[in-house]
């Protein structure tokens, strides 16, 4: 079994014309496929902006939308796993939606979806106070899929604080994590977005991958951006800044196995003493 995949990340703007986010996505897709990657990551939310009334306007079926309908061909197309960002998807018969995101393997097949588990429900001040509780119901299941080189266990923003969510995908066997996140520009990227996705990776001597929206000040509310690549010791080994980009990383499962016989922490770990309980 090959021991390397390359990744991509796309970095996207979300204040657009649902048609031109498409397009733009589409770009940024062949380019990464032309460049050896097989697994394109693209952020949380990645067709509307962070506002409500953006939300219901832009809001889609999973699968049967638009979005994902170009997703599916896209990696059919270049023979490649997508992970969908995220997306306003409806639920019928209610005015909420969920914030979910949708996996494609490289037949165009629908892998599986992931409905973000916790809410962001917050108060940081007056030009912070969210709760998303009010417009997204969460969702109560894990999501991992197989690439050729590894697995793969998905989340979203607010996700990636709970190690508990990482803790299960890693005793799943992923060696890659990927959380699809649009941290505030404001607040919670600079103090905590880096931080956290390092900290998941030495958790875990695991692969993070994290995808977020390109910053935009004319926003709402305005993205972080700075989508990163954690090795599993640690290190920021891709990272984009706030502009719309394409970020790579080439990871090596060999290196990940090399950090573990180094520092064999699963093998340290009293779980006579305790142990995670998971009602999924």
């Amino acid at each position: 079994m090959n021991s390397r995949i390359r990744i991509a990340l796309l970095q996207l703007l979300a204040r657009e014309k649902k048609v031109n986010i498409h397009q733009k996505a589409e770009e940024y897709i062949t380019e990464a496929a032309n460049n050896g990657a097989k697994l394109a990551i693209l952020p949380e939310l990645f067709t509307t902006e962070c506002h409500p009334p953006v939300f219901t306007e832009k809001k889609e079926d999973i699968p049967q939308g638009e979005t994902c309908q170009l997703m599916s061909h896209l990696a059919q197309k270049h023979s490649m796993h997508i992970i969908a960002g995220s997306i306003a998807e409806k639920i019928r018969g209610s005015e909420k939606m969920k914030n979910t995101s949708a996996v494609f393997n490289p037949k165009g097949e629908l892998v599986g979806k992931y409905t973000k588990m916790h809410s962001f429900d917050v108060d940081l001040g007056e030009r912070m106070s969210i709760h998303e509780s009010e417009w997204f119901e969460h969702g109560n299941k894990p999501l991992t899929f197989n690439t050729d080189v590894c697995k793969v266990g998905v989340g979203i923003c607010i996700d990636l604080r709970f190690p508990e969510v990482s803790r299960y995908y890693t005793e799943q066997g992923c060696l890659l994590h990927v959380y699809l996140g649009a941290f505030s520009k404001e607040r919670t990227g600079p103090a905590h977005w880096d931080v956290l996705l390092r900290a998941r990776a030495i958790d875990n001597q695991v692969y993070v991958a994290a995808c977020s929206p390109a910053t935009d000040p004319t926003h709402h509310y305005v993205a972080w951006g700075h989508s990163a690549v954690v090795d599993p010791w640690g290190n920021i080994i891709s990272q984009a800044e706030g502009e719309e980009a394409l970020v790579y990383a080439d990871l090596d499962m060999n290196y990940l196995k090399k950090v573990r016989g180094q520092l064999p922490v699963e093998n340290i770990r009293r779980k006579d003493l305790y142990h995670l309980t998971y009602n999924w």
